[in-house]
């Protein structure tokens, strides 16, 4: 799987239990932050409807810029 770099800011105290967490498993924080955000997104995923919701706010708030494009 391919990997993406993202900046992420946590707070000094967080950043200390990460690293903290990270020593006890011999992990890297980073495998440990992937995960968290992986657990997350599978216990909050995202349903059909709300995707069809979301594709027809953007569509209705960039109608016009949706119009210039097809128009180009």
């Amino acid at each position: 799987m391919a990997s993406k770099a993202v900046s992420l800011r946590l707070e000094e105290a967080q950043h200390e239990l990460l690293k903290l967490r990270g020593t006890f498993e011999r992990r890297p924080v980073n495998d440990i932050i992937a995960d968290a955000i992986r657990e997350y997104s599978e216990r909050h995923p995202i349903s059909e409807d709300d995707m069809v919701t979301m594709v027809r706010r953007i569509m209705k708030e960039d109608a016009a810029l949706l119009k210039a494009l097809a128009d180009a």
